[in-house]
């Protein structure tokens, strides 16, 4: 076979019988789909389909080192402009894909790293798929958290061989797949060992080459079995539609996905001609506009360039590599455990009362990475290694990045912080974990102010993403890039902030939370509050997640913003109050509401006060009056942190809020939200609730500038 010069393709033939096609994008940290990939694939399989006898295995894989294939790339989708040119996209691929499937010689998708959405399309148009069992080898269609659908093909192949169950739960949730839980769904037919790899795969392209049977049978539940017919699926597609009825509103990709997948065991329907059609319909919903746009985001805050102008090679120069934590409690183990399970050598340093209780936190949360990660004992003790826990001060003389998790008081904090800097290597960063205290007036307790700054890691340390980087005063751009890099390297998101009250997140979420307490405080009823807000999209609503957090921490928090917010001070008030009668949320027992167990009920009589005086001068925005009056003190706090340059960019407000307190997703976060209702409109609304609540409604200077620059006059729509 002449073999013309690819960009992303190279052709290697092994024995004349097995062909290779190994895929390498250029000037991509990993392999995706674009358009002149797909061009290049659809020559070569255009040439196996006129030279059948050429070979009788063909291999699709990758010779990065990074993984298989990310799947389209994104900005493809983002930059598709109208339904026209989605639908060729989308019949080129599926066509594409279709051909793969229906070439006359065995093919084989030979996947390690990451396989995701368009990678796992083509993975599953080929006959047999082996993966590499390790960590980083993940499989699946994370379409639906774009807000759309598999589009070429995954939606009908996914189904058929994994089993609707399976099928159903990956596409409608993003869920991927290890290369042993691959194995035993039989999406892959080898998961074969990192240390075996060359080997096995020799073994099994040998195999097939000679004709031998390689798939093995699955050993399928009778569950499995019962739901895989005509009458169990539809049993298992009317739950399913019945689960996501409350969701289907904001995210209507649920909805699609499940009627292309269904259509694709009708023999009288055409399931690719409606995943086209779900897939067009999709993309100019607002949600799937969100969606792309926290993405692009999230690929933004993960770049050091936007943060730093710090070459990568002066952040290499002195790499963190050991990481020293103060504080044994449950945010310090968390951050030591996530440190020693990305690498990192970690010592925890607690005082001498605490090494036992730290340990055992430290000890509770590597047993419980090991079960989820499924970790051999070789390497649940191998992760433990990596953690010490001492009272030994010295232990921290050679660390590379030293984290303050201690209690929220500034003179303990400015104590650790003094101790530290007498002792540190000349290029050891001091950060704080802290999440509303003044990260400068620490550092002036060193003298070493250059290499401070904050790290404010969220809670649990594992679960949440964000991690807001505070540059205080002093902090040279090279600390920036280095905890930037480190940051990174634990697999969370950066967002840099100034050192200023409560930082970006909790100084855009109290207003919200405070309006809450407030309308407790009025009468209102706790569980409608809360119900409200998760209508409008929140994982939960604001009182119950002040008893998650503690109304201890909460009232600590909100007496570091009194002096920030308008009208802080009722709520400090009032939540001081609640303090001091023992409502401290879950950890008691008792808060907004009584918890005893799995159970919880009101903790306050609800007296209901009218909300139809909200209506009055509003103008229709989506939200009901409820929701209006707890949402917009969040689209007030964030354009003012815009103002004051709590951080750089719109997006960064907007991505902070919904990684770092769940702001409900597809309306993309408080910046984009008063985009898409429009600047008059809240400027309008703020305005009538400013008349009837005060003067903390009242709209911040930047959203009255937007709106004076407008040349189009509100038609107003009143409720």
């Amino acid at each position: 076979m002449s073999d013309p010069r690819y960009n992303n393709f190279t052709l290697e033939r092994i024995d004349d019988d097995i062909l290779r096609v190994i895929l390498d994008v250029p000037g991509k940290p990993m392999n995706v789909l674009n358009q002149s990939v797909m061009t290049e694939l659809d020559i070569i399989i255009r040439r196996l389909e006129t030279d059948p006898d050429q070979c009788t295995v063909v291999t699709f894989e990758s010779s990065k080192e990074s993984g298989f294939l990310a799947g389209a790339d994104v900005s493809v989708i983002q930059g598709i402009e109208t339904p026209e040119l989605a639908e060729d996209l989308l019949v080129a691929g599926q066509r594409l894909f279709a051909r793969i499937e229906a070439l006359p010689m065995f093919t084989v998708a030979v996947i390690h790293g990451p396989c995701m959405g368009g990678g796992t399309e083509l993975a599953l148009a080929c006959d047999c798929r082996v993966a590499r069992d390790n960590s980083s080898t993940q499989i699946g269609l994370p379409e639906i958290k774009l807000g759309l659908i598999p589009g070429w093909g995954g939606t009908q192949r996914l189904p058929r061989l994994v089993g609707t169950p399976l099928a159903m739960k990956m596409i409608l949730t993003g869920k991927t797949l290890s290369a042993q839980a691959a194995d035993r769904a039989g999406l892959v037919d080898r998961a074969i060992k990192p240390d075996d790899w060359e080997v096995e795969i020799a073994k099994f392209l040998s195999a097939v080459g000679c004709g031998l049977s390689v798939r093995r049978p699955r050993n399928r539940t009778w569950t499995e079995r019962l739901l895989d017919n005509r009458f169990g699926r539809s049993i298992l597609f009317r739950a399913a539609r019945k689960n996501i009825h409350s969701k289907v509103d904001h995210y209507p990709a649920l909805g699609s996905a499940l009627d292309a997948i269904e259509e694709g065991f009708d023999p009288m329907a055409d399931g690719e001609a409606r995943e086209r059609v779900e897939f067009t319909r999709l993309l100019e919903t607002p949600t799937c506009r969100s969606l792309l746009g926290l993405f692009f985001s999230r690929e933004s805050a993960r770049k050091p360039a936007t943060w730093s102008s710090v070459p990568a090679e002066a952040v290499h120069d002195h790499p963190i590599q050991r990481v020293g934590v103060i504080g044994g409690g449950a945010m310090g183990a968390g951050i030591g455990v996530l440190a020693a399970a990305r690498g990192f050598e970690c010592v925890v340093k607690e005082v001498d009362s605490g090494v036992a209780p730290a340990r055992e936190r430290v000890d509770a949360l590597i047993e419980q990475r090991a079960r989820h990660k499924k970790l051999s004992p070789e390497k649940r003790d191998d992760l433990a290694s990596r953690v010490a826990v001492t009272a030994d001060s010295s232990s921290l003389a050679d660390c590379d990045l030293i984290v303050e998790a201690v209690v929220e008081r500034m003179d303990v904090k400015r104590s650790v912080f003094s101790e530290c800097a007498d002792q540190r290597l000349p290029q050891t960063i001091l950060a704080s974990n802290t999440s509303s205290l003044s990260v400068s007036e620490m550092a002036a307790a060193t003298d070493c102010v250059t290499h401070v700054a904050g790290l404010h890691f969220f809670n649990p340390v594992h679960r949440m993403e964000l991690v807001e980087v505070v540059r205080a005063e002093g902090t040279s751009d090279a600390t920036i890039a280095k905890l930037i890099a480190f940051v990174r390297a634990l697999g969370k998101t950066p967002i840099v902030t100034s050192d200023s009250p409560g930082f970006l997140v909790n100084r855009v979420l109290f207003p919200y939370l405070g309006e809450a307490i407030r309308m407790a405080g009025e009468g209102f009823g706790i569980e409608r509050i809360d119900k409200e807000i998760r209508r409008f999209g929140m994982p939960m609503g604001p009182l119950e997640l002040l008893d998650q957090v503690g109304l201890d921490v909460a009232h600590h928090v909100a007496g570091t913003l009194d002096g920030t917010l308008p009208e802080a001070q009722p709520v400090v008030q009032y939540l001081e109050r609640m303090v001091n009668e023992g409502h401290l949320g879950v950890k008691s027992g008792l808060g907004f509401y009584v918890h005893t167990g799995k159970k919880r009920v009101a903790a306050f009589s609800e007296v209901e006060p009218p909300v139809a005086e909200d209506a009055r001068g509003v103008v229709r925005d989506g939200m009901t009056p409820i929701q209006r009056r707890l949402v917009y003190p969040m689209l007030i706090e964030a354009m003012r942190c815009l103002e004051e340059r709590v951080v750089e960019f719109p997006w960064a407000v907007d991505l902070g809020m919904v990684l770092g307190t769940g702001f409900a997703p597809h309306h993309g976060g408080p910046i984009s939200m008063i985009e898409s209702i429009g600047h008059i409109k809240v400027l309008a609304n703020l305005r009538a609730l400013e008349e009837i609540h005060g003067s903390r409604f009242a709209p911040p200077q930047r959203l009255i500038e937007i709106v004076g620059r407008v040349d189009h006059p509100l038609t107003l729509n009143k409720e």
